[in-house]
């Protein structure tokens, strides 16, 4: 099994089929994500490319990719990210996509000052996220993983569903078009988690799950452990919305505890009569027409991604300090010039261009990155299992005695010892990603603190407070100081 943590790296030419200029903005784990210039529509986009390796390796793999990708690409709605095609260009495996930039409706319920939004903007984005859902359920498509993270609102105040990462059509297995293969647990549908038919209904769960999110700040099921949230979601119910924020109409709450009804049947007959349900508490126009950031959609990541080099990257500067390479506060240095170039590519290669670091050097570093990375999220992953019930003690015991071989992840080896189903699985390893995203907010958190900065994310400070650099690298320098 293939998850996102395992980071390729690969390089391609400055031009595949009619895109040129191709800029790297993100890794996946059977891919990247690039920016380029579309010659014939003359457009920006967002272009998928697949490793080749996967390609030598994997020949059927790449064939679903195509005629998956094709299949999103029949999905025209304005509530959807346009896919465009898929082609190949020699050893390259590739799917067009519209660029958007703006902001996850995540990013604008954090920047809210309550920290939920108003009940008709709520309502507004969860008409349109549904109307985005009805048109992709038309053409035999589940999302899979709707939340707020998933869905961009643009300049012009439009809602955009992203990252398809999960989708399936109803004759297809998983699709591999983001890559980003991680259910994210507090989203997840009953039957989901019970691996019995999933529909379209699913996305209605996951949807309820955002617009209690949106109302009250936080999701329904959100303490615990990973076992103790899959449990609440096939057992428990919510605590009413109206408990949480009581400016919420009792209309609109009632039509988010239909959505999070545990029997599908339970649910809106489709999509279109949730949208219509929902537009009568909704804003008459779009409540948000944030600034653009730079957001990719498509697979590239957003917030403090945007600003923070991988987690992969920054093992790099790590072990290039600890080699004396480059003093640490060089590092640190070129890390800020870094997040200043958005078009610069991965951190690697700027260290290579503008920093005069060898190639070969660079290659043995970020090979040694790797595993450390790999490492990490394994310590993480076995410490959250031993708080949780998800396996036996005596797989446990045995795990410590007998780690998993080089190169594959701890998760990968539960599921391959059978000792662990896929989706739980993936929702692990969403918990690690979750983990490693909190030390990026304490870091930022006691960056701010020792600055005199009132608290926030790096993604809210950037550009809107005058010693933004400041608290960027103190986050830095405290982020590379705790890897081990």
């Amino acid at each position: 099994m293939t998850t996102a943590a395992q980071i390729t790296d690969f390089e391609v030419p400055p031009r595949l089929g009619p895109v040129v200029g191709l800029t790297r903005i993100g890794n996946g784990a059977m891919g990247a994500m690039y920016r380029g210039r579309h010659e014939t529509m003359g457009i920006d986009v967002a272009v998928k490319i697949l490793n080749p390796q996967v390609g030598r390796k994997e020949p059927v793999t790449v064939q679903r990719f195509v005629r998956e990708v094709r299949l999103l690409a029949t999905i025209h709605d304005p509530q959807v990210l346009r896919i465009f095609d898929a082609g190949q260009d020699g050893e390259f495996t590739y799917a067009l996509m519209e660029l958007v930039e703006g902001q996850t409706l995540e990013q604008l319920l954090e920047a809210e000052p309550e920290g939920r939004m108003a009940p008709d903007a709520a309502a507004y984005y969860i008409a349109r996220v549904a109307l985005g859902l009805e048109a992709i359920h038309c053409c035999g498509i589940v999302h899979r993983d709707i939340k707020p993270d998933n869905v961009m609102v643009d300049s012009a105040g439009s809602t955009k569903i992203i990252d398809f990462g999960l989708a399936r059509g109803q004759d297809s297995v998983q699709l591999t078009m983001m890559d980003e293969v991680v259910g994210t647990p507090e989203y997840m549908a009953p039957e989901m988690i019970a691996h019995t038919e999933v529909d379209g209904r699913a996305d209605q769960y996951s949807l309820g799950v955002t617009a209690y999110q949106l109302l009250s700040g936080r999701t329904p099921f959100n303490e615990g452990t990973l076992l103790q949230i899959v449990q609440m979601h096939l057992h428990k119910q919510p605590v009413p919305i109206q408990a949480r924020n009581p400016n919420v109409p009792y209309g609109l709450a009632a039509l988010v505890d239909r959505l999070l009804a545990k029997s599908p049947q339970a649910r809106f007959p489709s999509m279109q009569d949730a949208a219509s349900a929902f537009t009568v508490f909704a804003a008459k126009a779009p409540p948000h027409r944030p600034a653009p950031r730079a957001r990719l959609a498509g697979g590239a990541q957003g917030g403090e991604a945007t600003l923070l080099p991988s987690w992969e990257e920054l093992f790099l500067a790590r072990l290039l300090a600890e080699r004396k390479v480059y003093p640490l506060d060089t590092l640190v240095r070129g890390l800020d010039a870094w997040r200043q170039q958005p078009l610069a590519g991965p951190f690697k290669q700027f260290l290579v261009k503008q920093g005069g670091l060898p190639e070969a050097v660079s290659e043995r570093a970020i090979l040694a990155a790797r595993q450390r990375l790999s490492s990490l999220r394994d310590r993480i992953a076995y410490s959250i299992l031993r708080q949780s019930a998800l396996v036996a003690p005596e797989v446990l015991a045995s795990l410590a005695r007998n780690p998993p071989p080089p190169g594959q992840p701890l998760t990968a080896h539960l599921v391959d010892l059978g000792q662990m189903a896929e989706p739980l699985s993936f929702a692990l390893d969403g918990k690690v990603d979750e983990c490693l995203e909190l030390a990026v907010r304490r870091c930022t958190s006691a960056a701010c603190q020792q600055l005199g900065v009132p608290p926030a994310p790096l993604g809210q400070l950037d550009g809107k407070h005058p010693r933004f650099g400041e608290v960027y690298r103190a986050t830095v320098t405290a982020l590379l100081s705790q890897l081990q």
